[in-house]
């Protein structure tokens, strides 16, 4: 059983989604088979490095390579945020540069994962909360996990406006 695939809508390129990590082991070649196959050509991990190993993803990478997908990482701590704000923004702006499809995942596609796209759309030049309400449509279900999430991206907006 492949994971599933949250595509947001929005304007113009990239492509972008978030998901849920992969399943390991003898799973996770199929799994990012299924990525490449549904179009995406760069995959990003949210996951610490504690994270990875404890879901036993530390092929991961390299099955993405193996199978020609980009495979970039943007460690943020669970339920958390990103700690420096111009680290951050030029993150988001490496993905929004992007021509292809990009697939965000942290572990459970929600929190993380939600917060690193809604960066992306506001460079994008969408508001936080249009970019909070088109990520929770594509997903189904309320994000991002956390209120400090939320305000971090409302943050994030503002000083990029300023």
């Amino acid at each position: 059983m492949a994971s599933d695939i949250y595509w947001i809508a929005h304007d113009g390129a990239p492509r972008l989604a978030i998901m849920a990590r992969p399943r390991a082991g003898d799973w996770l070649e199929d799994e990012v088979s299924h990525w490449r196959d549904e179009g995406v050509s760069v995959v990003v991990s949210l996951l610490e490095l504690h994270e990875t190993n404890e879901l036993g993803l530390e092929a991961e990478q390299a099955a993405c390579e193996n199978l020609g997908l980009s495979f970039w990482t943007f460690p943020i701590p669970d339920r958390g945020a990103p700690t420096d704000f111009d680290v951050a923004r030029k993150f988001a702006e490496a993905i929004a540069q992007h021509n292809g499809a990009v697939a965000i995942h942290c572990r459970a596609g929600i929190g993380r994962s939600s917060l690193i796209a809604a960066l992306v759309l506001v460079v994008l030049g969408l508001h936080a909360t249009d970019a909070f309400t088109r990520i929770a449509e594509a997903r189904r279900l309320a994000v991002p996990d956390t209120d400090d999430q939320r305000r971090w991206v409302e943050a994030f907006e503002a000083r990029l406006r300023a």
